[in-house]
């Protein structure tokens, strides 16, 4: 462990596979694993790395990770601790930590009669995660509800960043920073029995098109907007095909299922041939609902 981040090392673990953090399960080691107890400890082991140039990335729920077999030569930070796991009210003001799983927030938030959220129930991941990413359904997306967000910089610093200023678009943000850190949603007063309902009808119209996401299964491409990618993937007649140990699933053809053997090759050749398909035959370019690391 080089110097500078000697001071922490009760945090931290060297060479650690990231498969196992994953639902693909699959890809190579980690230079370090952190997991912060504290947003001091958060804030000491990024400026560490900031001053030894070592890279730093966060790793949220996993659902949307494909890590490369040479792994990653910087620090995985590991939001897990209860620093960044609460949830607080305040009005109609929700505070959640972005370690907090995008399910738990919603069922708060529907307990506390707060509307705004529950049509994203079923989407898998943490709260940073869906956030960054900007979750959405076709009843909206998560960045509509952000009041505001903490953010950590490159250097370790943490900052309060409005909504505006996150730059939310379809399915994406333009977050300038490694992380988030915090997340306060505005929300609107609703009934909480008629919440509940609404959740739970949300919940089966999602089942209904999402897979019981059996182990080492994740969805492949983000729905370009006026498009399902599932539609595009079965004009093109590429329902259930493989790559190696790869596949497209035959009833929900926008997830892949990774078997024994898998390798993140596989999974980006056979993601390459059905944007080409697509591309070829409707002119749309399938965007990677996976971030590769």
């Amino acid at each position: 462990m080089s110097d500078p981040l000697l001071s922490f090392a009760s945090i931290l673990r060297e060479n650690v596979s990231l498969a196992p953090f994953t639902w693909l399960q699959i890809g190579g080691p980690t230079r370090y694993l952190a997991e912060p107890g504290s947003v001091q400890e958060l804030e000491g082991v990024v400026a560490a790395c900031f001053r030894s140039n070592i890279p730093v990335r966060v790793l949220g729920g996993g659902s949307n990770l494909l890590v490369r077999e040479a792994g990653f030569s910087g620090t995985t930070l590991l939001l897990s601790s209860p620093a960044f796991g609460g949830i607080t009210r305040d009005g109609n003001l929700v505070r959640c930590g972005a370690g907090v799983k995008l399910s738990h927030l919603i069922t708060y938030c529907v307990g506390e009669g707060l509307a705004g959220l529950e049509h994203l129930v079923a989407i898998p991941g943490t709260v940073g995660g869906a956030v960054r990413g900007n979750a959405a359904t076709e009843d909206g997306d998560m960045g509509h509800a952000v009041k505001s967000a903490k953010v950590l910089g490159v250097d370790g610093a943490i900052r309060e960043v409005p909504a505006e200023q996150l730059a939310f678009s379809h399915r994406a943000s333009g977050m300038d920073g490694i992380a988030l850190v915090e997340v306060t949603f505005a929300l609107t007063p609703a009934d909480p029995r008629a919440l509940t309902k609404r959740e739970q009808t949300f919940w089966i119209l999602k089942r209904r098109i999402q897979p019981g996401l059996p182990e080492r299964t994740a969805m492949a491409f983000v729905d370009p907007v006026g498009f399902k990618a599932s539609d595009l993937i079965q004009q093109v007649g590429m329902v259930g095909t493989s790559e190696g140990a790869i596949r497209l699933s035959s009833t929900f053809p926008n997830y892949l299922i990774a078997s024994t053997n898998a390798t993140s090759s596989q999974v980006l050749s056979l993601l390459e041939r059905v944007r080409k398909a697509v591309m070829d035959r409707s002119g749309v370019q399938l965007q990677y609902h996976l971030q590769i690391w």
